[in-house]
């Protein structure tokens, strides 16, 4: 199967490429990559956590590291939403999509969240609304966002096609990480290598194209798509591209810079990522643009509504105080798996009448402080002595300053808030 792969791919890829493709392929992986949140902790703080973390000079708060050395998914400061683990491949859409004020974006295809949250963290400003069509992996994609304490995202579990209903040009930007063969994550994921062929491959091809037309009906004029897969094969990438080109006269490629470490499609302007060249597994990315001016989104907030500790607009969404960035009645109305930031918990066995969300969101300057000891006992749901001088009442609880959750403190006990589906043994 590996060499029908290998030998399909010099209808479009010199010998010599292939060859060094191969070799690296059969190699063992050998980094990781993650992305830092520094609204929650520093760079410097990071390096001191782990050894063999190294920079990338092209990703603001990207590191790799040895996946032999350091174990950074195991640690505390990961449940923390510290930092998020993704592969260095996955930071190219939000490197290349440029941030705009009060912006609305669809990331159609989002789980488990990498690109989401990479854009969420680079433009704080934007209303993201990130979707998968798998209940088990939006659900995957909710905690996520959670867990990082993003505000500007909104998740939902639909067909894509649920969208045309509602927001048909509607979305300053659209993040299309088509379903495809994934033969780009062999190295990674080698069931899927058992799993490929060319017919299975093929039978994608119209999902991809369905995928695009969706996405063009629902970008604004003006508006920007990221239309991205993780495989090497043309008939996923600059074939789907050309056929969307083809049928669309307002729809324009954009030609991305091919910088070191990049291999330039066979469509000028897109991008491959070959393992060999580039510390990330394999990819592929062509940005495109629909011609026109992106009209002025109407917003629903007033000023009354707006938090100033927390620098978000609030409204009551299904019974429960939310909060985003800007409120749009249209996103409001949407059945959400995740409302922007819950605030609230009224439900009626709630051990917190906050929400476990907001505690991510709130700085840890005003947190009791936990040992490693006691944060992990707290990751377990186990009850902890309080050690400080506190009245009774709720508390978010932090560890290396960055916050874990709430206790409710009561005379020396601070009795566990940490939700039961979340807790680590």
């Amino acid at each position: 199967m590996e060499n029908t792969i290998y030998t399909y791919l010099t209808n479009y890829l010199p010998q010599s490429e292939i060859d060094k493709l191969k070799i690296e392929m059969d190699k063992p992986l050998k980094y990781k990559g993650l992305l830092i949140n520094s609204k929650k902790i520093s760079p410097s703080s990071m390096l001191e956590e782990f050894s063999s973390l190294e920079e990338d000079s092209t990703n603001l708060n990207f590191y790799t590291y040895l996946k032999d050395v350091d174990f950074p998914g195991r640690d505390i400061l990961h449940t923390a939403g510290a930092y998020y683990i993704l592969d260095r491949s996955s930071m190219l859409i939000s490197k290349y999509l440029e941030p705009k004020a009060r912006e609305l974006v669809l990331d159609m295809c989002a789980a488990p969240g990498g690109k989401t949250i990479s854009y969420a963290l680079k433009n704080p400003g934007a209303l993201i609304i990130a979707n998968d069509f798998s209940l088990k992996r939006a659900a995957e994609l909710s905690g996520n966002v959670e867990r990082l304490g993003l505000p500007n995202v909104i998740v939902t579990n639909f067909e894509p096609s649920y969208f045309l209903k509602d927001f048909c040009g509607y979305f300053d930007k659209i993040i299309l990480d088509a379903p495809c063969s994934g033969t780009g994550m062999f190295r990674k994921e080698s069931k899927m290598k058992d799993d490929w062929s060319i017919e299975k491959m093929n039978k994608l091809l119209p999902l991809q194209d369905n995928l695009l037309d969706v996405a063009y009906k629902l970008l604004a004029k003006g508006g920007t798509l990221s239309y991205s897969t993780c495989s090497f094969m043309k008939e996923e990438d600059e074939d789907r591209v050309e056929t969307f080109l083809s049928k669309y006269n307002d729809i324009n490629l954009v030609k991305l810079p091919i910088e070191e470490g990049y291999f330039e499609g066979t469509l000028k302007g897109t991008i491959h990522i070959f393992p060999y060249l580039y510390r990330g597994e394999g990819h592929f990315l062509a940005q495109l643009t629909k011609s026109g001016n992106i009209p002025a989104l109407e917003t629903i907030e007033k000023p009354s509504d707006f938090d100033e500790d927390l620098n978000l607009y609030t409204f009551m969404y299904k019974s429960e105080k939310c909060a985003l960035p800007f409120v749009l009645e249209s996103v409001i109305n949407l059945h959400a798996l995740r409302m922007g930031l819950k605030i609230t918990n009224t439900t009626k066995y709630a051990k917190c009448p906050f929400d476990h969300a907001l505690s991510h969101y709130l700085s840890a300057s005003k947190s009791i402080e936990l040992t490693q000891e006691d944060a992990a006992k707290y990751l377990a749901g186990q009850e902890l002595v309080c050690k400080e001088n506190l009245p009774d009442g709720f508390y978010p609880v932090s560890f290396k300053k960055v916050n874990l959750g709430y206790v409710n403190k009561k005379c020396e006990r601070l009795k566990n808030c940490y939700p039961k589906g979340l807790r680590i043994n």
